[in-house]
């Protein structure tokens, strides 16, 4: 792993992810093998983005509306990326993930480049001196048309760019603390496996990102129900059966469990009004699509604290044990 005050390589077959709408940590935080944020030691402006452009991000305009909420990237190594598992790019994928589930809920992956973004975000400023230079010596012809302040060839693309998300009803927008990163670090491995051996969870974790990309609540909320449908392989609409399921799951016996139970029950009610169109008020739907994110959060959060994804022996355990 490279410290963050070391020159970077464009030839090592890393991925440097910008992230919008993270908190900028403080330092360069592991995340687990390989994988770490870190902040960008400067702002990232228009102009930093259209030297990037210049040297072949041919879609740097798109970010334009982001570059105030980009202060921080993913870096993911290659040499981490193992067999069986998520490749490189992809492990950077469920990093953001994982933050979806560990609450913040706002962020985004927007952009990935086989060099870090501390190389973009503030260039043309760093580069000033290096241009004026130039324009004394060789002219502004020169300065303009060979210019030696030029960003190394980019190799890159947007990744999820999307101009709007929903949102549940808190999203976190601290920095993650040192909890979430203990968490992510004892959790990663577990998650990796799951999310490449298993279609079912693997199924609920992208209902469970890319519910917030839909247009419109309605559309959410029958997302979010695919992937909790997916975890129990139920292929008909069986209330009673989700319903005592994921008490049992996320409940001890008594009366906290018949309290989930019916919340439940009630939940998958609204859930069919919602998905078959029946006039409600905003604010029912908007509770529909909050309630239904935070079950399928807490099923495949239990799916990671077990570490496998949750099958029938999880389910008769529940119910009988």
């Amino acid at each position: 792993m490279q410290r963050h005050n070391e020159p970077q390589r464009i030839d090592d077959g890393n991925w440097y992810i910008l992230i919008a709408g993270l908190p900028r940590p403080d330092q360069p935080i592991y995340l687990a093998s390989g994988l770490s944020l870190r902040p960008l030691r400067s702002p990232l402006s228009v102009f930093d983005l259209a030297a990037a452009g210049a040297a072949g991000f041919r879609e740097w305009a798109i970010l334009e509306p982001f570059a105030p909420i980009c202060s921080c990237e993913i870096e993911t190594a290659a040499d981490a990326a193992t067999l069986p598992g998520y490749d490189t790019l992809n492990r950077a994928w469920l990093v953001s993930a994982l933050l979806v589930l560990r609450g913040f809920s706002r962020h985004l992956a927007v952009a990935c480049s086989s060099y870090s973004w501390d190389m973009v975000a503030g260039h043309q400023e760093r580069t000033s001196s290096v241009f004026h230079q130039q324009v004394s010596e060789e002219g502004v012809e020169s300065a303009v048309y060979r210019s030696k302040r030029d960003l190394p060839p980019f190799r890159g693309d947007i990744l999820d760019f999307h101009r709007q998300l929903l949102a549940n009803d808190k999203p976190r927008q601290q920095k993650l603390s040192k909890e979430d990163m203990r968490w992510i670090q004892r959790h990663f491995d577990t998650f990796n496996q799951l999310a490449n051996e298993s279609d079912s969870f693997r199924f609920a974790l992208e209902a469970a990102v890319s519910w917030r990309y839909s247009k419109e609540p309605r559309s959410a909320v029958a997302e979010l129900w695919s992937g909790i449908e997916a975890i129990y392989g139920i292929n008909q609409e069986l209330v009673y059966r989700i319903s005592l399921l994921s008490a049992s799951l996320l409940e001890p016996r008594g009366e906290s469990r018949k309290r989930r139970f019916l919340a439940i029950k009630r939940l998958y009610g609204l859930r069919s009004k919602v998905v078959h169109g029946e006039p409600l008020p905003e604010e029912r739907i908007n509770a529909a699509m909050r309630d239904s994110y935070n079950l399928l959060r807490s099923l495949l959060l239990l799916s990671v604290e077990r570490g496998h994804a949750l099958g029938s022996n999880d389910f008769d355990q529940a119910m009988f044990e």
